[in-house]
Parts: structure tokens; sequence; C-alpha cells
């Protein structure tokens, strides 16, 4: 059976695929001069990190001696030299430095870095950094300037503040696995999407906060919970639900579909899959004429019954769909101006041609993993241009690049290693 790791690599090693190789940009991005310290580990908040990173600001992220961050580890046996496709998914445009927290001279380090820094950003346990002595209030007597960011599971302070927090807890706390599926047993999304979505928001609450200091305001803290970021993203059904009492109600035959809309799904195909969304009311005789079924209109008369009756819908299409390929659908829908599209999997994804304009899967070289594929930044920028400057980091690897730049001399380092700081 064929690991995840090697159909991810093959699908994105696929033939033909033209590839733009990123090169070092002299325009360094909106984000150039800004300096960011990561206490980060797993996902939602070295996600946040690279998009910094992207942006052109100077990362550094602070990693456990001999191991550094779990995801490090995750698929490493399987391929990229030993390099997990999940660390590297997720940390470039960062550099690494291994510091034993509980070392006092590696403290001393600490200290140096936030009195140079402009952010901070961890998501470690609420009340871990504090007891280390790097949490706010001891961060702003050193750095009076600096913003503070909290990627936490559910809320540093509240009923849940001591538990772990991570992406599938969140999910099932947030109501989401009720919307996902088909009528059953909830189901969780096909991705660490609250980690994602959570990463986005708290990337935003940072520019914001830099905003704000660099307008006359001062040093603040911002927090981001992945329940938090799960509840935002659900805000137009958690708000229907509030407000009418109606709670979501799944399909009964087939999963592709969401609660407020029908028909909104995928449809299999002579050749494959095709999604189809929101028809609207006077474009009902359209799909039928399209799709050879006669008063359609008598079976979707309006939005209320095809809401409704979206199982009994789903049949009446899908009997049409697999009658024909998808490529021959889409040209037909999209004459009448009906929303659909193909359902691509990954090696279609890569190849496909608005993904390659795009330029959104770009070529960079690891030390170790040698030259891989990575998914590019996708905000888009006229004058500063976000851009990949720096691979993934190695464990530790720029740890004496960092002490010099702090100013520490030669024999300074030489001695902190005989400290068994790093």
């Amino acid at each position: 059976m064929r690991s995840y790791c090697s159909i991810l690599i093959n699908s994105i090693s696929g033939a033909g695929l033209r590839i733009k190789k990123s090169e070092v940009i002299a325009q360094m991005g909106p984000l150039e001069g800004i300096k960011v310290l990561g206490f980060t580990h797993f996902a939602q908040a070295p996600f946040a990190l690279q998009t910094l990173g992207d942006l052109g600001a100077d990362v550094i992220n602070i990693e456990r001696p001999g191991s550094g961050d779990f995801n490090r580890s995750q698929y490493a046996e399987e391929c990229l030299n030993g390099e997990s496709p999940f660390f590297l998914a997720m940390n470039r445009n960062k550099r690494s430095m291994t510091l034993d927290m509980k070392n006092e001279k590696a403290k001393a380090v600490i200290q140096d870095l936030i009195r140079n820094t402009d952010v901070i950003v961890s998501n470690f346990r609420p009340g871990v950094l504090d007891k280390l002595g790097f949490g706010y209030e001891e961060a702003k007597k050193l750095n009076p300037r600096i913003i503070y960011a909290h990627a936490v599971g559910y809320g540093r302070k509240g009923p849940y503040e001591k538990l772990p927090g991570q992406d599938l807890m969140a999910q099932c706390l947030s109501g989401y696995t009720y919307l996902v599926g088909k009528d059953g047993p909830p189901q969780t999304g096909g991705t660490f999407l609250v980690d994602m979505y959570s990463a986005g928001m708290l990337t935003v609450g940072i520019l914001a906060a830099l905003i704000n200091r660099d307008r006359g305001g001062e040093s603040q803290e911002v927090e981001v919970s992945l329940l938090n970021s799960a509840l935002h993203l659900q805000c137009q059904e958690l708000t229907h639900y509030m407000n009418t009492g109606r709670k979501p109600q799944r399909p009964k035959k087939f999963s592709g579909q969401v609660q407020s809309w029908a028909p909104y799904g995928i449809y299999a195909t002579k050749d494959g899959y095709l999604c189809l969304s929101v028809v609207a009311e006077n474009k009902v005789d359209d799909l039928g004429a399209v799709l050879g079924i006669e008063n359609l209109k008598e079976v979707m008369p309006d939005k209320e019954a095809m809401f409704r009756d979206r199982d009994k819908i789903y049949d009446v299409l899908q009997a049409a769909l697999d009658q024909n390929r998808t490529d021959y659908w889409i040209e037909e829908l999209q004459k009448v101006g009906i929303w659909c599209g193909r359902v691509n999997d990954y090696e279609q994804t890569v190849n496909d041609p608005q993904v390659i304009y795009n330029e959104m899967i770009q070529n960079i070289s690891h030390p170790v993993a040698g030259d891989i594929r990575v998914v590019n930044c996708p905000i888009g920028f006229s004058k500063t241009p976000a851009s990949i400057r720096k691979a993934p980091p190695l464990l530790g690897e720029h740890n004496e690049e960092i002490l010099k730049e702090l100013g520490y001399t030669d024999e300074k380092i030489e001695e902190l290693k005989g400290e068994n700081i790093f």
C-alpha cells in the first residue's frame, strides 16, 4: 500500500508540470524590517510565523535541543531524506535556534532576543512561558514596544484553559462535525482546517497590533484560540441557528452538500466527478434543458423546495449527469450560466492550468531534502511581493548566526556551547 507521503510527492512531481524556481528576491516584502520571535510547534502558530516570513519579516523560532518541533518527525522516515513534509510545509522563511529554556545562560540569550524583536508568538500552553520568565509582563519590561501573540486552544482563561488544544477537539467542541458529511455520526474535516484558519486570524491580529503600535499606540497582547476560530468559521450556520432555532440538517444520501443551499454538491459523471453550485430559480429550466430532464421546474419550483427535497433532487440530477463526461457537462452548463466545475485530485490540482498560472507551486532547495516543491503564499502584492527566501531550517541551523547578530563574540559562543544551552 502506498504511503501518504509517496502519494503526495508523486502527485506534485507530475510530468510536464511547469514550476517557477523561487529565487532570493531583492524586494523583501511589506514586512521587511519586522522581527518576530517564535516559541512554536505543531501547526497553528508555525503557519502564522511562516506567513509573516513570506511577507518579509525576519522570523526566529526557538526549538527544543535534540528533537525540535514535533512536526519534524511526522512521516520523516518515509520520504525526503528523513525530512518531514509536514514540517517543510509550514516552516520556510524562518531561522531555527535551539535553546534549553530552563538553562540560566539560555534564558539570558532569550532576554537579548526579546530586546531586539517586534513580535513574540507562542502556542505553548497558557502559563508555560510565564513560569519560565518570558510571559508578557516580563517581556514588556525588556521591550516596551513588544507585541505578544498567544495561539491557544480554548482561551487563556476559563474552564478549559488548562486543557491541551488541538484541531480535532476544536472541530468537535464547536459543532463543526455536525456540518460535515451525510446524516449519521458526526464527521471531521479532511485536513487541519481550524489550525490553518486560526493561523490566518492570528496573523491578522499581529498585523493590526503592529499598525496600532506604529501609529502611536502601545505594546499589547493578541490572543486567538482554536475554539473561537472554529466558531468564527461557522458564523453563517451559527447565526442561522441562534436566530431561528433550526439545527443544521445534513443530507441523508450524499455528503457533498452544505446546510443552507441546494442543489450544492458533487455528482458522479461518466468519467469522474462534477461540482454543481446553487442553481438560481430562473436557471432551473436551463438546467433541465442541458441535462435532458423534462419538467425539472416541477421538482425544483423554488428555493424552499430545493432545500426541503434536496435528497430527491440529488437523485434526479445524478441520474442525468451519469450519462456523459465531465468536460462535456462543464462546457454545456457554463454556456447557460450555471456554476459548475471539475473535481480535482492532487495530481490534477498541481497540473491545473490556473494553479500553474498563479505560480502556487514553487521549487525550493533544501540542504537535506534536496529540491522540493511547496505551496506558495496566496497573497499577491503589486509592489512588495511575498517571496520564499529561506528553505525550512535544519534544527538549530542558525544558532551561531543569531548569537553573532546579538553581539556575541566567538569566544562567548564557545563558552555557551560548553554550558550546553543548545
